[in-house]
């Protein structure tokens, strides 16, 4: 009897005994891998979360995430992030040289719960000049500040704020799934900012030999979907902001965005035909929906697009265009041979309108006196001292009589301290206003590239001058 007694005893036993060991460990091994992410991160941002919980279905919960950026004394707080991969003894397997598989798992599936960045108060500032002390400003190309009201460009934190917003409320999800049989991948990606915009993306490859970026090249487009949301609402509190900005009415500023659009995208080589011209109208007038599609009747490799003849792309991709579910039906367009062009068509006896005089910024190297460079904290500064030695970085803080500068490295950044005492000179990047006058027709398409160029270089000497 005590025979059997242990018989049972070790049936029981051992898988309990197993599985305890696979769960803490597959747990101490991803506590271990977050915590050395969040301390390499560190020069950058300051992490932390309340709570992890891991199960052997490899399903991962962080939940309580804050991110705080250095420079700042708050960040983005996230309510949860789920990671769901292969189950945890698989995991442990591929991260163990010689038994298990190399490289990443073949299915992957990421959600981030709750996220909220506040923006209220001053904080709308200094998240402001976090992005441009970071080179966030140059959304477009062209070096200057972020403005809601340009085409291409981004909103600024301090606009979303006149906006009415006081934090900003989102979600995401990603992920993909590759089959080796059939070397095929399926990839998908939502992001929503709650009552502004989403956008979800899906994607399918075919002939992927493997998850790895070096055997791409062979891969062939099997399907893509992207589909982007923007809030009639928040849409029409733009116009209305943009307008009064620029000294137009809404209507008037609505048809000036579309103008500005069509002029984008030929400044870019394509022409849009009179249906596509139509559809961008349309959804500019009324925002919602706008959905691409490409469907083609066969995979297509990337290669192959690239040689596709330029007035069989549409339809040998199986493009299709949608605004708030009309279907666009005419899709004609023409790409430009060459250079690309900018072309102002009006209609006849008509003169195109004009905005107002722009106020755009150029960011300089300005000298500053030293007594006074408390009034730059986060601006990237140039500072000289006795030696002559120059330390260029972010004033990250003045105090006592010293002077810390965060300083890039190859490694990451640290910060420098300075004798207040022992500097000679000094200087802060500023921004500076320039107002452009306003221009005849004929003058205004080399002009327009004229400006762009020159906050371009400036933007870039600014950079390297500040390291």
């Amino acid at each position: 009897m005590r025979r059997r007694g242990n018989i049972w005893v070790w049936l029981i036993g051992l898988p309990l005994i197993f599985w305890a060991i696979a769960h803490w460990g597959f747990h101490y091994y991803v506590k271990f891998k977050l915590d050395e992410a969040i301390f390499q991160a560190a020069p950058q941002a300051a992490i932390q979360y309340r709570d992890l919980e891991t199960s052997l279905s490899g399903k991962i919960s962080v939940r309580g995430i804050d991110v705080v950026p250095v420079g700042t004394d708050q960040g983005v707080s996230i309510q949860a992030a789920h990671v769901q991969g292969p189950d945890a003894v698989s995991y442990l397997l591929r991260q163990t040289p010689g038994l298990g598989e190399e490289g990443p798992p073949n299915k992957i599936d990421v959600v981030v719960k709750g996220i909220v960045l506040d923006i209220s108060g001053e904080q709308a500032a200094k998240l402001d000049r976090l992005s441009e002390s970071a080179g966030y400003q140059k959304v477009d190309g062209r070096g200057v500040a972020r403005d809601i009201c340009r085409i291409g460009s981004g909103a600024s934190f301090t606009q979303l704020q006149e906006l009415g917003l006081d934090k900003l409320l989102g979600e995401m999800k990603f992920g993909y799934q590759y089959f080796p049989s059939s070397k095929k991948l399926y990839a998908d990606f939502d992001i929503d900012v709650q009552d502004m915009q989403q956008l979800s993306l899906s994607l399918t490859l075919n002939n992927v030999p493997a998850l790895d970026p070096q055997k791409m090249l062979g891969v062939m487009l099997s399907s893509f979907k992207a589909s982007y949301f923007y809030s009639p609402e928040f849409g029409q509190k733009v116009v209305e902001y943009c307008a009064e900005k620029r000294g137009v009415s809404p209507q008037d500023y609505k048809l000036l965005l579309v103008d500005d659009a069509i002029r984008e995208i030929e400044t870019n080589g394509v022409v849009l035909g009179v249906g596509l011209k139509h559809a961008l109208k349309s959804f500019m007038d009324n925002w919602g929906t706008l959905l691409v599609e490409l469907s083609p009747p066969r995979p297509v490799g990337i290669v192959e697009v690239t040689q596709l003849p330029r007035d069989q792309v549409a339809e040998k991709l199986g493009l299709q265009l949608a605004v708030n579910d009309a279907l666009v039906t005419d899709m004609s367009f023409r790409i430009l041979e060459g250079m690309s062009l900018i072309r102002h068509k009006n209609a006849a006896g008509k003169k195109r309108k004009k905005l107002p005089p722009k106020i755009e910024y150029v960011w300089k190297y300005k000298k500053v006196p030293v007594g006074r460079l408390s009034r730059y904290l986060d601006h990237k500064v140039i500072i000289k001292d006795r030696a002559g030695v120059l330390h260029k970085g972010i004033l990250s803080d003045i105090s006592n009589g010293r002077i810390s500068i965060l300083k890039r490295v190859s490694g990451g950044k640290f910060t420098a301290h300075l004798r207040g005492s022992n500097v000679v000179s000094a200087q802060a990047r500023v921004r500076v206003k320039v107002e452009q006058p306003l221009k005849s027709t004929p003058q205004q398409a080399a002009a327009e590239k004229s400006e762009a160029d020159n906050a371009q270089t400036a933007a870039e000497q600014g950079q390297q001058t500040g390291g």
